[in-house]
């Protein structure tokens, strides 16, 4: 059976597949703070009242109990 294993004058599988590449990135999702509470800091963006991050805490509602919460926060707000 030729070309499912090993390499080629194309290099190996993985590289042609692009999980050489993938195994490279590093997780851009990041440990925080906010208000106090372990978060999780997952994207940037610059808004109109300057950087904002996306971040996922999990968080107590009164009439449900823990629920998962994700907002957009300006950066004053997050404690790295």
């Amino acid at each position: 059976m030729c070309g499912g294993y090993g390499t080629s004058d194309h290099g190996t599988l993985a590289d042609r597949s692009g999980g050489a590449r993938q195994a490279e990135r590093s997780n851009p999702a990041r440990h925080c703070h906010v208000d106090g509470s372990p978060s999780l800091l997952v994207e940037w963006r610059r808004g109109a009242g300057g950087w904002e991050g996306r971040v996922i805490s999990v968080g107590w509602i009164d009439a449900g109990g823990w629920t998962t919460l994700e907002r957009w926060l300006p950066a004053a707000a997050i404690e790295h």
